[in-house]
Protein backbone atom coordinates (compact mmCIF):
# COMPACT_ATOMS: atom_id res chain seq x y z
CA UNK A 1 0.00 0.00 0.00
CA UNK A 2 2.90 2.54 0.95
CA UNK A 3 4.88 1.11 -1.90
CA UNK A 4 1.95 2.22 -4.51
CA UNK A 5 1.18 5.62 -2.73
CA UNK A 6 5.13 6.26 -3.21
CA UNK A 7 5.09 5.81 -6.86
CA UNK A 8 1.47 7.75 -7.16
CA UNK A 9 3.19 10.36 -5.83
CA UNK A 10 6.46 9.87 -7.82
CA UNK A 11 4.42 10.14 -11.16
CA UNK A 12 2.75 13.51 -9.72
CA UNK A 13 6.14 14.58 -9.08
CA UNK A 14 7.34 13.86 -12.99
CA UNK A 15 3.97 15.36 -14.08
CA UNK A 16 4.23 18.69 -11.85
CA UNK A 17 8.08 19.33 -12.86
CA UNK A 18 6.67 18.99 -16.70
CA UNK A 19 3.88 21.19 -16.29
CA UNK A 20 6.71 23.78 -14.60
CA UNK A 21 8.89 23.95 -17.64
CA UNK A 22 5.59 24.56 -20.05
CA UNK A 23 5.86 27.53 -22.11
CA UNK A 24 4.02 28.99 -24.92
CA UNK A 25 4.88 28.97 -28.49
CA UNK A 26 3.63 31.84 -30.86
CA UNK A 27 2.87 30.96 -34.87
CA UNK A 28 1.74 33.92 -37.34
CA UNK A 29 1.94 34.85 -40.72
CA UNK A 30 4.11 38.37 -40.83
CA UNK A 31 3.75 41.14 -43.82
CA UNK A 32 5.46 39.18 -46.17
CA UNK A 33 3.23 36.19 -46.14
CA UNK A 34 5.82 33.85 -44.55
CA UNK A 35 4.68 31.55 -41.63
CA UNK A 36 7.04 32.43 -38.50
CA UNK A 37 7.43 30.33 -35.23
CA UNK A 38 9.21 32.41 -32.01
CA UNK A 39 7.99 31.30 -27.95
CA UNK A 40 8.33 35.56 -27.65
CA UNK A 41 4.93 37.17 -28.41
CA UNK A 42 4.50 38.29 -32.04
CA UNK A 43 4.48 41.90 -33.48
CA UNK A 44 1.45 44.23 -33.57
CA UNK A 45 0.02 43.21 -36.47
CA UNK A 46 0.73 39.76 -37.50
CA UNK A 47 -2.18 37.99 -38.92
CA UNK A 48 -3.29 34.42 -38.04
CA UNK A 49 -1.77 34.26 -34.72
CA UNK A 50 -1.85 30.68 -32.99
CA UNK A 51 -0.27 29.58 -29.26
CA UNK A 52 0.62 26.08 -29.17
CA UNK A 53 1.50 24.95 -25.61
CA UNK A 54 5.43 24.16 -25.47
CA UNK A 55 6.97 21.55 -22.85
CA UNK A 56 10.72 23.28 -22.17
CA UNK A 57 12.98 19.84 -20.67
CA UNK A 58 16.21 20.67 -19.30
CA UNK A 59 18.42 17.26 -20.63
CA UNK A 60 20.48 17.69 -17.23
CA UNK A 61 17.31 17.71 -14.88
CA UNK A 62 15.60 14.81 -17.12
CA UNK A 63 19.08 12.59 -16.62
CA UNK A 64 19.02 13.55 -12.67
CA UNK A 65 15.28 12.94 -12.72
CA UNK A 66 15.56 9.25 -14.73
CA UNK A 67 18.44 7.94 -12.81
CA UNK A 68 16.43 8.61 -9.23
CA UNK A 69 13.76 6.81 -10.62
CA UNK A 70 16.06 3.54 -12.04
CA UNK A 71 17.53 4.14 -8.34
CA UNK A 72 14.10 3.84 -6.79
CA UNK A 73 12.88 1.09 -8.86
CA UNK A 74 15.80 -1.42 -8.24
CA UNK A 75 15.76 -0.62 -4.59
CA UNK A 76 12.22 -1.17 -4.54
CA UNK A 77 12.85 -4.63 -6.49
CA UNK A 78 15.70 -5.32 -3.87
CA UNK A 79 13.27 -4.84 -1.07
CA UNK A 80 10.49 -7.06 -2.96
CA UNK A 81 13.78 -9.85 -3.52
CA UNK A 82 14.48 -9.49 0.24
CA UNK A 83 10.50 -9.78 1.18
CA UNK A 84 9.93 -12.78 -0.88
CA UNK A 85 13.44 -14.72 0.29
CA UNK A 86 12.42 -14.03 3.72
CA UNK A 87 8.95 -15.33 2.87
CA UNK A 88 10.40 -18.60 1.55
CA UNK A 89 12.92 -18.78 4.30
CA UNK A 90 10.17 -19.11 6.75
CA UNK A 91 7.81 -21.56 4.78
CA UNK A 92 11.23 -23.83 4.55
CA UNK A 93 11.40 -23.28 8.23
CA UNK A 94 8.12 -23.91 8.85
CA UNK A 95 7.97 -27.35 6.83
CA UNK A 96 11.00 -27.97 8.58
CA UNK A 97 9.68 -27.42 11.29
CA UNK A 98 6.17 -29.88 10.80
CA UNK A 99 8.42 -32.55 9.78
CA UNK A 100 10.20 -32.49 12.53
CA UNK A 101 6.89 -33.22 14.65
CA UNK A 102 5.53 -36.03 12.29
CA UNK A 103 9.20 -37.68 13.20
CA UNK A 104 8.65 -36.93 16.31
CA UNK A 105 5.48 -38.17 16.55
CA UNK A 106 5.73 -41.62 14.52
CA UNK A 107 8.97 -41.90 17.13
CA UNK A 108 6.64 -41.97 19.75
CA UNK A 109 3.63 -44.07 18.25
CA UNK A 110 6.56 -46.90 17.47
CA UNK A 111 7.65 -46.96 20.99
CA UNK A 112 4.29 -47.05 22.43
CA UNK A 113 3.85 -50.13 20.21
CA UNK A 114 6.89 -51.50 21.07
CA UNK A 115 6.11 -50.80 24.89
CA UNK A 116 2.54 -52.75 24.39
CA UNK A 117 4.03 -55.81 22.50
CA UNK A 118 7.30 -55.86 24.95
CA UNK A 119 4.32 -55.93 28.06
CA UNK A 120 2.59 -58.79 25.88
CA UNK A 121 5.66 -61.06 25.83
CA UNK A 122 6.35 -60.60 29.43
CA UNK A 123 2.89 -61.79 30.58
CA UNK A 124 3.25 -64.39 27.67
CA UNK A 125 6.42 -65.31 29.27
CA UNK A 126 4.89 -65.38 33.05
CA UNK A 127 1.79 -67.10 31.93
CA UNK A 128 1.84 -70.95 33.58
CA UNK A 129 1.09 -73.85 31.56
CA UNK A 130 -2.21 -75.62 31.00
CA UNK A 131 -4.23 -78.11 29.26
CA UNK A 132 -5.18 -75.47 26.87
CA UNK A 133 -1.62 -73.93 26.65
CA UNK A 134 1.02 -75.53 25.88
CA UNK A 135 4.99 -74.57 25.92
CA UNK A 136 4.91 -74.63 21.96
CA UNK A 137 1.95 -72.23 21.60
CA UNK A 138 3.61 -69.70 24.26
CA UNK A 139 6.82 -70.00 22.16
CA UNK A 140 5.06 -69.43 18.97
CA UNK A 141 2.99 -66.20 20.34
CA UNK A 142 6.15 -64.61 22.17
CA UNK A 143 8.22 -65.39 18.17
CA UNK A 144 5.09 -63.45 16.97
CA UNK A 145 5.14 -60.65 19.09
CA UNK A 146 9.25 -60.49 19.07
CA UNK A 147 8.92 -60.50 14.91
CA UNK A 148 6.30 -57.38 15.40
CA UNK A 149 8.75 -55.45 17.13
CA UNK A 150 11.54 -56.66 14.69
CA UNK A 151 9.43 -55.28 12.11
CA UNK A 152 9.16 -51.80 13.85
CA UNK A 153 13.04 -51.69 14.85
CA UNK A 154 13.82 -51.97 10.75
CA UNK A 155 10.37 -50.29 9.06
CA UNK A 156 8.85 -47.18 11.64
Amino acid sequence: MIRKIFYILLFLSFTMVNCALAGTIYTWTDADGVKRYSNAAPPEGAEHVRTIEEVQTNQDTNDRVRQDYDRMVEEASQEADRHFEEQAEKKAQAAEAARNRKQEMQAQQVDQEREKLQKEIEALQNRGLSRTFSAGQKEYLIKQLQDQIDQLDNNP
